[in-house]
């Protein structure tokens, strides 16, 4: 068995001079979500390692928390970075990152004007440069104008893995933050208006889906039977090999707990083989993330 690998984390201080970070009704200034929490929810549902997907701000010293867990944990974490796109030069911002941090991706919510006909008109593209340089792998998260642009980008940097955070769903409506404290998208139709394009982005070997989310879009508890036909739909256009499933920690904490979490693959697709519960619970993840 492979190790299991979360590659959807969330971790931050509460906002400090030793680890300063951007604030929203997420992440507000005194909220902590630290890896010593996350550790502790790992190791109880025997996770190995995780994907540290840092929300802290586009400034150097806004990454320096995950940096430091990273620093102290190397054998648990791998971090991912942020770098505004509209920066003056995002390739030099990209690089400088990477030097001083370490990070092995970034993440993206913003890759170029709707309606783009060639890559080179899309702001993103060299931050696809510089990853394509220097081996980075690039999540995205955006809005379902972004959709087409994600096509552009995919087909012109082939070397570089995208991973769709949770379940390629890119909303057409707005988020809000529930009683729990999570993410919440209560309007977003399942599937979304854009989801076929999404699943036709696996014509591109270079693109992979997250398993995550689900209690953000869902209308229904746990385990969120109403979204299972789109991981089927994931499974069916992707296959096993490009699926890697996440918690989305902390914001899953208290519901409906990470432990559950762990085990929710197994609802969405009970007829898995062995072979392929492993890849998607660390197997690809390793390879993706690890250099394994």
């Amino acid at each position: 068995m492979s190790d299991r690998v979360d590659v959807h984390v969330h971790v931050f201080d509460r906002l400090s001079e030793q680890y300063p970070r951007g604030v929203s009704t997420l992440a507000p200034a005194e909220r902590t979500a630290t890896a010593e929490q996350l550790l502790r929810e790992m190791d109880a549902a025997g996770i190995s390692r995780a994907v540290l997907i840092d929300m802290g701000g586009t400034q150097l010293d806004q990454h320096r928390y995950v940096t430091d867990c990273v620093r102290h944990w190397p054998d648990r974490f791998v971090a991912t970075g942020l770098v505004d796109v509209n920066d003056a030069d995002p390739a030099a911002r990209l690089r400088e990152l990477v030097d001083a941090t370490g990070v092995k991706g970034i993440r993206l919510g913003f890759l170029g004007q709707p309606g783009a006909t060639h890559v080179d008109e899309l702001p993103a593209r060299s931050l696809f440069q510089v990853a394509a340089e220097r081996g980075l792998n690039i999540n995205v998260y955006a809005s379902s104008s972004q959709v087409g642009n994600l096509a552009l980008l995919a087909a012109a940097f082939p070397q570089v893995l995208i991973s769709l955070d949770h379940l390629g769903i890119c909303p057409t409506t707005a988020m809000g933050v529930d009683t729990w404290g999570r993410p919440r998208f209560d309007d977003e139709p399942l599937p979304p208006s854009t989801y076929p394009q999404i699943l036709g982005l696996a014509r591109f070997a270079n693109v992979c889906v997250k398993i995550s989310g689900e209690y953000a879009f869902s209308k229904v508890p746990y385990p969120y039977g109403d979204m299972q036909s789109m991981v089927a739909q994931v499974y069916a256009a992707y296959g096993p090999s490009r699926m890697m499933w996440c918690s989305d920690f902390p914001w899953i904490v208290v519901e409906p707990g990470y432990g559950r979490l762990a085990n929710l693959l197994g609802s969405h697709l009970p007829d898995l083989s062995a072979a392929e519960c492993d890849a998607i619970m660390g197997g690809n993840a390793m390879k993706a993330w690890f250099g394994a």
